[in-house]
């Protein structure tokens, strides 16, 4: 039996926004015709969710296989939220902030549990890394 529940959590920031990639094997529904354009790729907000950061933001220079020197930021997040985050689904975080613009959620997502006595999920650590946007 899946859980429907989402525990309230305490965030001093807006909520963030969900995109999820558009593709013809993945069925998503538009509200508000909110989408987003990302390297050539087409994302859809599939919803908001409260976050807090876990872990302090690193900043760092990387180059690609072909090309110039680029600045990079990387930033672990953590949330309640019982949707399903993906990997390379992008995420707007807004407000008075200084995560505040788009990231992709990259490698290395954990989700907590309590047993009570059926498992419930607590929270879902994301590592974000900065679009460039």
């Amino acid at each position: 039996m899946a859980q429907n529940f989402e525990y309230p959590m305490f965030s001093p920031h807006e909520p963030a926004r969900l995109y999820k990639r558009l593709t013809n094997d993945m069925p998503v529904e538009i509200k508000n015709g909110d989408t987003i354009t990302v390297q050539d790729n087409r994302y859809a907000c599939v919803g908001s969710f409260r976050w807090i950061e876990e872990t302090a933001k690193q900043d760092t220079d990387e180059q690609p296989l072909d090309g110039l020197i680029v600045p990079n930021s990387y930033v672990t997040i953590r949330t309640n939220s019982l949707k399903k985050f993906d990997d390379g689904d992008v995420i707007k975080i807004t407000g008075d902030t200084p995560l505040a613009g788009f990231w992709l959620i990259i490698d290395g997502k954990t989700t907590d549990y309590i047993y009570t006595p059926k498992q419930i999920q607590t929270f879902q650590h994301l590592p974000i890394s900065s679009a460039g946007l």
